[in-house]
């Protein structure tokens, strides 16, 4: 486990050992049970809704946790596909502008990093701000994300370094 990870964990309360006296800690299982009942997204590719949309269907919730133990993701992932891409796509885009070291032929450096700015910030403004917007603001923010998704379709090649 890397120090980064331990520093993590230790910030959290968590009592760290041999991994077999951290699974046996009783305070740690308790913090883990806590956590796995969170809706919160704390593993950044679990995007499941399943806890906010079925928090008192039982029966739903235990169906829903059977899939991501099996497959990784559960069909509440499916629902609206297109946000759960640009959530897994943020964060990833995000880290790569900061350590991509070229640029695709046809572009410059300057023009590359400012067409994937662009990408991020559509994203960020159509599927995380608020909501509760004018419809001339909800109409800019679709329209910047659609044209966001035709930039990122050119450059889906290029996103390597």
């Amino acid at each position: 486990m890397t120090e980064d990870k331990k520093d993590k964990l230790k910030a959290a309360g968590f009592k760290l050992g041999s991994a077999e006296e951290f699974i046996n800690d009783s305070s740690n299982k308790k913090k883990l049970k806590e956590l796995s009942k969170s809706s919160v997204i704390l593993d950044k590719t679990n995007f499941s809704i399943a806890e906010e949309c079925y928090k008192y269907d039982s029966k739903k919730l235990k169906q829903y946790r059977k899939q991501r133990k099996e497959q990784g993701f559960d069909d509440t992932e499916t629902w609206h596909l297109d946000k759960t891409f640009a959530l897994f796509l943020l964060p990833r885009l995000k880290r790569f502008i900061c350590v991509n070291n070229g640029f695709p032929v046809g572009e410059t450096y300057e023009s590359y990093i400012e067409k994937l700015n662009f990408i991020v910030k559509a994203f960020e403004e159509y599927y995380l701000e608020d909501k509760d917007i004018s419809s001339e603001l909800e109409k800019e923010r679709f329209e910047n994300a659609q044209k966001a998704v035709e930039i990122l379709s050119k450059l889906w090649f290029c996103l390597w370094w």
